[in-house]
């Protein structure tokens, strides 16, 4: 389970089935490295091949399954994977066509020939596929776009990806040549396709969303919004602390999609989240109408206090990152036997969203479930040691959970670790997406 948690086998997965083109190239019946030129030819071919698989993995890892999700524990780590992924696809097909140059072209003009749009089309459509590639995933990774533009220039990816098919089926080449390895890149191939037709062109007609209606908006602080919505037909159910994917049939917000943590607590049949106004669609949120439908898609996510080792847990939550707790402080129940405390980082008492909802829970609980306000403005920082000397739990019989800014969360995590806490018992929820 500990492995599970850490996404290690998700990764296991995926790795497997990317370094599988590896072990039936190898299976191909001609002679190997032969000469200097055929050796660097066959190294672009397996760079090609590893590459391309990375590729439809990524596809297949940005399609939200939910299958995916749970072997990755949480969509949020599988989302850093699919970045991940997305860099090494890049960089093993930018060195695929270098490996190559010596084999078939002389000279800095033969090279340039080589790497640019000629006549032949097999290797045209590869050419092509990698220079998208290469704008899209430096737009993504390095400029970092608004959300919305993100989304609409991700569509690109899979026309890359099709151009790459291309190449990859009409090239002369092992995989032209062996049929396992054929038929494993071309299935491969396919599958990563339908996936993206399936979650990005026609979404709104095969992915299953919830529907419901907008009950309540309320303003918090100054600087936060929330939205309560009923369900329409049949309810989400969802367990504390997992998310979902929001969109609005509603003109103030456009028909937008996204992740936002359920603060409901289970078994309730309302749905509501809090959004601290921070952006353009954040602030166009303050606009919702009562009314609205708003269409979910979820739940996504593992970040539970129940999917722990121990009962014994302590919770730090960063800003906003407090939704996920506020779901699972009030699912707890006193004949539960946990015993926890919550770190609530803020500037200050104002942006402390629902402070007194859980200063009452804790006073139900018997102080079984703790609060600790931490106000930067007040000088006070939140780390490993200010937690071990305020909690007095702090040890290695404590899970540990954390919802903060990626900086706060790691800070955290290498504390904790030099205390000695393993890495299996540290919890994150990361929204980097």
């Amino acid at each position: 389970m500990s492995i599970l948690r850490r996404g290690i086998f998700g990764w296991i997965v995926v790795l497997a089935i990317c370094f599988t083109p590896v072990v039936l190239w190898f299976m191909v019946p001609v002679q190997r490295f032969a000469d200097f030129t055929g050796g660097m030819a066959n190294v672009g071919q397996l760079l090609a091949l590893v590459g391309s698989a990375m590729f439809a993995m990524d596809l297949i890892l940005s399609a939200r399954f939910r299958f995916i999700d749970k072997i990755f524990f949480g969509l949020d780590k599988v989302y850093l994977s699919h970045e991940w992924l997305g860099q090494w696809a890049l960089i093993f097909l930018l060195f695929h066509p270098l490996f190559l140059i010596p084999k078939y072209s002389a000279g800095l003009a033969g090279a340039a020939s080589f790497l640019w749009i000629g006549s032949y089309w097999p290797k045209n459509w590869g050419v092509i596929s990698l220079g998208l590639l290469i704008l899209l995933i430096i737009f993504t990774l390095y400029l970092r776009p608004k959300y919305n533009i993100w989304k609409w220039t991700h569509k690109f990816m899979g026309f890359a990806f099709f151009l790459a098919s291309l190449h990859i089926w009409f090239i002369p080449s092992d995989t032209s040549v062996y049929l396992p390895l054929r038929v494993y890149m071309l299935s491969l191939a396919g599958i990563a396709l339908l996936s993206f037709a399936y979650y990005v062109l026609f979404n709104k007609i095969l992915v299953s969303k919830y529907k419901y209606i907008v009950s309540a908006k309320n303003l918090l602080n100054g600087s936060a919004v929330e939205i309560i919505m009923e369900p329409k037909d049949r309810p989400m159910k969802f367990a504390s602390g997992q998310f979902m994917f929001v969109s609005f049939s509603d003109k103030a917000t456009g028909g937008e999609s996204h992740p936002f943590s359920i603060t409901s607590g289970e078994g309730e049949g309302r749905v509501g989240f809090i959004a601290k106004i921070l952006g353009d669609y954040t602030e166009r949120l303050r606009n919702v109408s009562v009314g609205s439908e708003a269409k979910i898609e979820g739940p996504f996510g593992a970040f539970s206090y129940k999917k722990s080792k121990y009962k014994n847990q302590i919770w730090v939550a960063g800003g906003i990152g407090i939704t996920p707790f506020l779901s699972m402080a009030k699912s707890l129940k006193k004949e539960d036997g946990y015993k926890i405390d919550l770190y609530y980082c803020v500037k200050n008492e104002t942006e402390a969203v629902y402070l007194n909802l859980l200063r009452n829970i804790s006073m139900f609980l018997n102080n079984d479930f703790r609060v600790f306000t931490v106000y930067s403005e007040e000088g006070v920082r939140i780390d490993a040691d200010y937690i071990q000397k305020t909690s007095g739990r702090l040890s290695v019989g404590n899970d540990i959970f954390l919802c903060a800014p990626l900086v706060m969360i790691e800070a955290l995590r290498k504390q904790f670790a030099a205390k000695g806490i393993p890495k299996g018992l540290i919890h994150s929820e990361e929204f980097n997406f």
